[in-house]
């Protein structure tokens, strides 16, 4: 991609931001926090996303949504704004510290009441879990990606979405060496061929999966 290119994105991605609704200023606070507490803060959604998510939540009607990798909550709080008195968004991260911090900024923002923080590995969560999902977001450890796949389908409710975060990996998805990029690379086709769901890849940031479960699905 040349210079001129890539100046061009980012001109257009300002653009976007600029002519898109302004988010909630609390959400500007935990970027600044992130920005200068956090190891790897580019793992935070951007504002356009979380734009996206307030839209899909709502359009849906989603009452009970699930996230899966919390970090210092940016989509907890875009999400909870989304869903209405009385519902509830379950998030698992693995990561106290940062878990801690998403709960005070939620709670600063007054919507403590339909956020659910749950820290530990998601992979030994999920199982335990019996509750129906409208909504499902992913963005947490890429290689188990596809694991969390199959252990949400069937607890999300038929039409419901399953979103998945960073499916372009900045590009390594084309031409795949990494771990990471393998296991993409592999659930982007595997989404695309699989016959319980129809799915969307969003060249947004860095690639949206945007999975919805079809109604011939036997479970939920």
């Amino acid at each position: 991609m040349s210079e001129m290119n890539t100046l061009n994105i980012k001109h257009l991605e300002e653009y976007c931001s600029t002519h898109t609704k302004p988010m909630n200023p609390i959400l500007n606070e935990m970027r600044e926090w992130t920005l200068k507490n956090c190891e790897a803060p580019q793992m935070m959604v951007g504002n356009l996303e979380g734009k996206l998510l307030q839209l899909l939540v709502t359009l849906i009607g989603a009452w009970k949504v699930l996230e899966i990798g919390t970090f210092t909550g940016y989509s907890t709080l875009c999400m909870a704004e989304a869903v209405g008195p009385g519902s509830r968004i379950t998030t698992i991260d693995i990561n106290q510290r940062t878990s801690e911090m998403a709960a005070e900024f939620v709670s600063r923002a007054g919507y403590a009441d339909r956020v659910r923080f749950i820290v530990g590995p998601a992979v030994d969560i999920l199982p335990e879990m019996n509750e129906r999902f409208d909504l499902v977001f992913i963005d947490a450890d890429k290689t188990n990606y596809d694991n969390y796949f199959e252990m949400v389908l069937p607890k999300v409710r038929r039409g419901g979405l399953i979103l998945f975060d960073n499916m372009l990996w900045s590009g390594g998805v084309l031409n795949p060496e990494s771990p990471e990029d393998h296991a993409l690379n592999n659930l982007n086709r595997k989404l695309t061929e699989d016959p319980r769901v129809d799915n969307f890849l969003l060249p947004l940031r860095d690639g949206i999966q945007i999975v919805q479960k079809l109604a011939r699905d036997e479970s939920w």
